[in-house]
């Protein structure tokens, strides 16, 4: 008789709506090893997290290289909207992300990318706007 009570109790703490699926974990991780890849000015690994025939994958490249070609460089990334696709291969996402590069201000921007399941791993096969990695110019 006393197992309907905490079970009562226990039912009682539960939200009145389920959240809504969390991002999988190894989409997070990725997201995040992309992130601490440009912080720590790895340009191959960060630019290894795209997809070489997305659109402005050669504009991307440059930006980039000329990023980590400065003193230091922090990438934050946090997830604003994350939206799979019925076959959860793909995903449509928007992020928050934070760039501080040098002492300069930092560039804050809802970044919207698709990423795709190839293989075991997962690719950004699109990202809008690229210019948002466009370093500013060296004082």
């Amino acid at each position: 008789m006393k197992l309907i009570p905490l079970f009562a109790l226990f039912l009682s703490q539960l939200p009145a709506q389920p959240p809504a699926d969390p991002t999988p974990r190894d989409v997070q991780n990725f997201l995040h090893d992309a992130a601490e890849d440009l912080s720590n000015k790895d340009s191959r690994g960060f630019l290894d997290h795209f997809d070489p025939k997305m659109p402005g994958y050669e504009m991307l490249h440059y930006e980039v290289e000329g990023l980590v070609a400065r003193d230091s460089v922090v990438s934050t990334i946090e997830i604003v909207t994350d939206k799979a696709a019925d076959d959860n291969r793909q995903r449509t996402m928007e992020l928050d992300w934070i760039l501080i590069v040098d002492s300069d201000p930092s560039q804050r921007k809802v970044v919207k990318i698709t990423i795709e399941r190839q293989g075991k791993k997962w690719k950004i096969v699109a990202l809008d706007p690229v210019e948002f990695f466009k370093p500013k110019a060296a004082p």
